[in-house]
């Protein structure tokens, strides 16, 4: 194969593997809403790991992968526990009395705070200026998209409900961070922390 058929094909891949994350991920919030009308909202989410678990268990059988080992076990219940849990309990929960566009929104400070969490980087990160300006622009951008749901949610009366939301969402995106930097320096020897 060629040097400017494999770039070509690389370029692709790319593209197919943005599209899919703007298209699964960009839909997910919106999909949970829908769910939650339907089903208790931690019922939702035990079905949909309990899927997901139930189909990495049998890849990894079928990858010949030693799943049972207590050094892999251990951070995988802590990172578990602050990702899934409290992470993404908090979106599933809040998803019920708000509007998911203003979950999104929330969620997205999770970039700030694995920057702000991540203290073997912070020499590295909190001194690079594309690093503070890309978080300082992105969240910017987020807010500026749906500043009328978040200024709605704060002057209408009786919201404490949403303000309470709001910060159950702070601190979900805050786990979910801290769950993945656990994961990042503490699972060691697996597929998932490789």
């Amino acid at each position: 194969m060629s040097i400017a058929k494999k770039n070509e094909t690389s370029g692709l891949m790319v593209w197919l593997a943005f599209a899919t994350v703007y298209i699964v991920w960009g839909s997910t919030y919106f999909f949970i809403q829908m769910a939650v009308h339907g089903l208790p909202p931690f019922m939702l989410g035990a079905i949909r790991f309990f899927a997901a678990a139930i189909i990495m268990l049998l890849w990894c059988i079928a990858g010949r992968q030693n799943i049972f080992r207590w050094s892999q076990i251990r951070p995988a219940i802590v990172s578990g526990l602050l990702l899934l849990f409290i992470g993404n309990g908090a979106v599933i929960w809040v998803e019920q009395f708000l509007p998911s566009a203003l979950v999104a929104i929330l969620v997205s400070s999770a970039p700030l705070w694995f920057v702000l969490l991540d203290r073997p980087m912070w020499s590295e990160n909190l001194r690079s200026k594309s690093t503070i300006a890309g978080l300082l622009v992105g969240f910017g951008g987020v807010i500026l998209l749906f500043y009328e749901n978040i200024i709605r949610a704060f002057s209408e009366s009786g919201n404490a409900r949403e303000i309470g939301g709001m910060a159950l969402l702070v601190i979900g995106a805050m786990s979910w961070a801290g769950g993945s930097l656990y994961s990042k320096y503490y699972s060691k020897g697996s597929s998932a922390g490789n």
